[in-house]
Parts: structure tokens; C-alpha cells; sequence
């Protein structure tokens, strides 16, 4: 064997286990994957499932509490009592709001009944009302997206106007959503204060690492684009959605 044949033959090794490692680093890949779908999985469900204890649980005992309340202040009472009464049945009301308010965003149940689109104007509605931001929602859905993908995008969409409100203090929020056989695209745009990215996206940022990480996990990619004192952009790519 020649010299040129030995170096041949070693190069012809090396690109084989070249291929074996980029396979393996494949196969790992989408194990990974899969492995952080399934833990997401198993998130949403227990967040639907705590929705449901707080709406058909907690939810009914604040109920019960609140006309047994209202049942004894229609008794004959002191005035004193009855301004008692009053006050425990305002706060009775407040936290049956409250834990409505807090079922409904955990796990909107619009979301599995009736879909995305509608999910998502209840969201955008809901935040517009109660935060007082301008809050806009363009939603173009060509194509049907799965279970799963329809929640990642409500909660991309979800934290994205939840950062852009509470830490942003955005008041202008526009949400656009789209979704094509081959693209899924959401882009969530703010005039808050901005944010610098990669603190943002560090361990003390504001969530986004971790919806960062969950969109991977669908093989797709965020985007943030920001500069403080000029708002901000997410964007979230999805190629071949489902």
C-alpha cells in the first residue's frame, strides 16, 4: 500500500466516524426533544388539571360561602354585623374573581373547546380590559395546527404581552399571528422600555430563556430584538408546522 493510499484510507476512516458522530448528535438531538415536549406535556397538564380544581373546587366554595353570607345579612342583625357582613362579602366576591381570573389563565378552557383564534381574543380582550393597554390581535390561520402547537403559541403570546405590560410597561401591543402549511409565525411587538437581550435571556431574565428552550423543543426558533428605550420584538419561527 502506498503512501497516498494510507492517507486515502485514514480520510475515508475519519469521514465515517465524522457521519457516526453527527448521527449520533442527531439522534440526541431529537431525543432531547422529545424528552422536553414530554416534560411540557405533563406542565399543561397539571396546570389544566389545577385550573379545575380552582374553578370546580375553590371556585364552588367561594360560591356558597358568598349566598350564605348573603343569607344571614338579610337576617334581623345589628348594624354593627351587618357592616361586618358586607365587608366579608365583598372580599368572598373578590377572591371568587380572583380565582376565576386565575383558572382561566392557567388554562383557558376556550382553548380546548373552541381553538386558537378564539383562545387568543379572549387573551388579548381580556389583558386590553384589565391592564388598560392598546392591545391588537391580527390572526391569519390558513392551517390547523395540532393540540400541542396551538398551546405554545398561546402561551408565546401569553408571555409576550405579560412581559411587554409588567416589566416593559408597554402601551401599545400588537400580536400577529400566522400560520401556513409550511411557516408558523407569531410576532408580538411592544413600545415598552425595551430590554437588554441577553440579560433578558439569562437566568434572571423575565421567562424568556425558558419559552425560548419550549420553543426549541418544537424545533422552531425565538427571536428578540430590542434596544432599551425603543420597545421590542419576539418573533417565533416554526417551519413545517403541524
Amino acid at each position: 500500500m502506498t503512501k497516498s493510499d494510507e492517507i486515502s484510507k485514514m480520510l475515508d476512516a475519519l469521514s465515517l466516524k465524522q457521519s457516526q458522530i453527527a448521527e449520533n448528535l442527531a439522534s440526541g438531538n431529537t431525543q432531547m426533544r422529545s424528552l422536553a415536549k414530554r416534560v411540557w406535556r405533563v406542565q399543561e397538564d397539571e396546570r389544566k388539571h389545577i385550573a379545575r380544581e380552582l374553578h370546580d373546587g375553590v371556585g364552588q366554595l367561594l360560591t356558597a360561602l358568598i349566598n350564605q353570607i348573603e343569607l344571614t345579612a338579610k337576617e334581623d342583625v345589628s348594624d354593627e354585623t351587618l357592616k361586618s357582613l358586607q365587608d366579608s362579602l365583598e372580599l368572598a366576591r373578590q377572591a371568587l374573581s380572583d380565582t376565576r381570573k386565575i383558572s382561566r389563565l392557567m388554562r383557558p378552557r376556550i382553548l380546548d373547546d373552541l381553538g386558537l383564534e378564539p383562545a387568543l381574543k379572549w387573551l388579548t380582550r381580556v389583558m386590553r380590559e384589565e391592564e388598560k393597554a392598546d392591545i391588537t390581535l391580527e390572526a391569519q390561520l390558513a392551517h390547523e395546527l395540532d393540540g400541542e402547537t396551538q398551546t405554545l403559541v398561546f402561551r408565546v403570546v401569553q408571555e409576550s404581552i405579560t412581559n411587554a405590560i409588567k416589566h416593559a410597561e408597554a402601551e401599545h401591543i400588537s400580536v400577529q399571528v400566522v400560520s401556513q402549511p409550511s411557516l408558523l409565525m407569531v410576532k408580538v411587538i411592544d413600545d415598552g422600555v425595551g430590554m437588554d437581550t441577553e440579560k433578558a435571556l439569562g437566568p434572571d431574565g423575565f421567562g424568556l430563556s425558558a419559552m425560548q428552550d419550549r420553543v426549541a423543543a418544537f424545533g422552531g426558533q425565538l427571536m428578540i430584538q430590542s434596544k432599551l428605550g425603543e420597545g421590542s420584538e419576539i418573533k417565533m419561527l416554526l417551519v413545517g408546522s403541524n
